[in-house]
Order: C-alpha cells, then sequence, then structure tokens
C-alpha cells in the first residue's frame, strides 16, 4: 500500500521522502535495466524516469521485467534449444575429425610394422634375400704371426672348421659381444661334435697397438683355444681386403696419441676343412641360430664332402 502510494505521488508530482528512497534505492536500481527505462519514456513518465531514484524505479523495473517474461518464454526456450543443437552439430562434427585422424594414424602406423616385419623380421634385425650364383671370391691366402711369434697362413687350418673374426683389442663395445658369442658357439658345437677340429681365430686390424702380448691377454678372457693373429700394416690390409673386410685408418696424428677408434665390418665367417667358404653370421643371429647352421652344415659336409653351401 505504501509503495502504491509513492508511486502516486512521483506521478503527480509530490517529492519522494528521502530517508525511504535512499534505503530502497540501491536495491530498485539493481533491477531496472536499460530496456525497462526506455519502455517507460513518456511524456508523463519521462521526468519521473529521469529524476527518479528510488521508489518509483522499483516499480518500473518490476512491469518491465513482467512484460519481457510474459512476452518471450517462448523465445528464451527456442534460443536455448537452438544453442543446444548448435553443440551437438560441433560435438559431432570434431567426433568425425577425429575418428578420421585416429584412422589414418593406425593405418600408417600398421603399414609401417608390416613393412619392417617383412624387411627387418620379428627380431628387429634386417634380412635381405640375396640371390647368388656361384661360391663367393671371398678369403684366400694370408701371412700373419700368431701371439707366439710364429707365422701363420690360411694352409695352416685345413683340416679343421675356422671361425674368422676381424676386430681390435680396444674395442669398448662390439668386438667383446661378438666374442663371446663365438666362444658360446665354439663350445655348443664342440659338445654336439666332439670329433671335429675347431680353429676360432681373431686377426686384429689395428697392427699400430696390438701387440701379441696384448692379444693374448685379451683373448684369454673368452676362450681359452682363441687363436689370435696380426702382422704388419701391409699384411693386416691383405688379408682384410681377401675376406673383405672394411676397417679405418687412424690418421697420423690419431695415431700419435693411441686415442682413436676403428670401424670395422661385424661378421663371423665359417670356413670349411677344404678351406672353401660356407657362411657368414652378422649381428641379427643368436647364439643358438648360428650354432643350429654350423651343425648342418657339418652333417652336410659328412654326408658329402663336395657338398657346398654355394
Amino acid at each position: 500500500m505504501r509503495r502504491t502510494l509513492l508511486y502516486r505521488r512521483a506521478l503527480h508530482g509530490t517529492p519522494l521522502v528521502s530517508p525511504l528512497a535512499s534505503r530502497s534505492s540501491s536495491w530498485a536500481m539493481l533491477r531496472c535495466g536499460p530496456a525497462s527505462l526506455l519502455r517507460y519514456q513518456s511524456p508523463l513518465v519521462a521526468p519521473f524516469v529521469l529524476n527518479c531514484t528510488g521508489i518509483a524505479s522499483l516499480s518500473c523495473s518490476q512491469r518491465g521485467f513482467r512484460e519481457a517474461g510474459a512476452a518471450n518464454p517462448n523465445n528464451a526456450e527456442a534460443a536455448e534449444a537452438a544453442e543446444l543443437e548448435k553443440d551437438r552439430q560441433a560435438l559431432r562434427k570434431y567426433t568425425m575429425i577425429g575418428g578420421f585422424l585416429l584412422l589414418c594414424v593406425a593405418t600408417v602406423w600398421y603399414g609401417t610394422q608390416k613393412a619392417k616385419q617383412r624387411y627387418f623380421g620379428a627380431e628387429g634385425s634386417a634380412r635381405v634375400s640375396v640371390e647368388t650364383r656361384g661360391r663367393p671370391a671371398l678369403g684366400g691366402p694370408f701371412v700373419l704371426v700368431n701371439t707366439q711369434g710364429e707365422p701363420v697362413s690360411q694352409a695352416d687350418f685345413l683340416g679343421s672348421w675356422a671361425f674368422f673374426y676381424f676386430g681390435f683389442t680396444h674395442c669398448p663395445e662390439i668386438c667383446p659381444v661378438e666374442l663371446n658369442r663365438m666362444s658360446h658357439v665354439v663350445d655348443a658345437v664342440h659338445a654336439a661334435k666332439p670329433k671335429e677340429r675347431i680353429s676360432p681365430l681373431f686377426v686384429s686390424c689395428d697392427p699400430r697397438r696390438d701387440s701379441l702380448e696384448a692379444i693374448e691377454e685379451y683373448l684369454s678372457v673368452f676362450h681359452p683355444n682363441f687363436i689370435g693373429l696380426v702382422g704388419t700394416p701391409k699384411q693386416v690390409n691383405d688379408a682384410c681386403r681377401s675376406y673383405r673386410i672394411y676397417y679405418s685408418v687412424p690418421t697420423e696424428e690419431d695415431a700419435l696419441t693411441d686415442d682413436y677408434l676403428i670401424d670395422h665390418s661385424i661378421a663371423i665367417f665359417l670356413f670349411d676343412p677344404q678351406g672353401r667358404f660356407v657362411d657368414f653370421f652378422g649381428n641379427r643371429y643368436d647364439e643358438r641360430e648360428i650354432t643350429e647352421k654350423v651343425l648342418h652344415y657339418m652333417s652336410e659336409y659328412e654326408r658329402d664332402p663336395t657338398w657346398t653351401n654355394w
């Protein structure tokens, strides 16, 4: 009743009570928006709207919001539904794009894995099939020196199955691994074929640093039957050329400091008792595979000495 009275007094120009207006103005103005002010700007109400900061503003606000809410309930629901539909469409769009990208990545990954298996095999080592005709021209006469200082040639190993490995005693990782693998193969083959003669040979590619004593001490760690060979730089180079072994030669500056590494081919070569090349084993073969192959070659050779793997 008091609010209605105050409102009527405001319309007829009667001054509002200041204490009551000051208490109500802050709350009323918060609810009176620009739309309500514009809605009620008329010749009669305009002075009141522009000058009113009290209870009359509250009444204006209430009337404006009532009419706006009554006029637009469906519009608000429609706008909300439209926004939801836009969100659904965007979600469907990005879901389809994400699924397509995921399918592309999975396809590429699967194709890469299949290609790796075809080329590298199940264990990740390269498997390359090469068609050969005739026996490879690998191996041949050489003259080197063993750890007792005695001259040695290829003819000294005829009648035995010879394993050749080329390396150097200062090799930090590869040579120890390969020599350890070769020693296990030698023991396994000897256990299966105790009557067969086996000659495991280590040829040094580093005649500058690998003395006879150093080679003997180095090989004793791996197997007592290893035979160490070395020679002059020319003799070593000739032997490496005969066995198609690549190795790097240190520069003169590095050679003076004795602080260098040698890059070389990594393989174990097998020769039959007649000195003929049989096979070579890279690091993609494990000890079991090498042992099985060597035993197979020995059985074939026992059956027919003219047998050849090529």
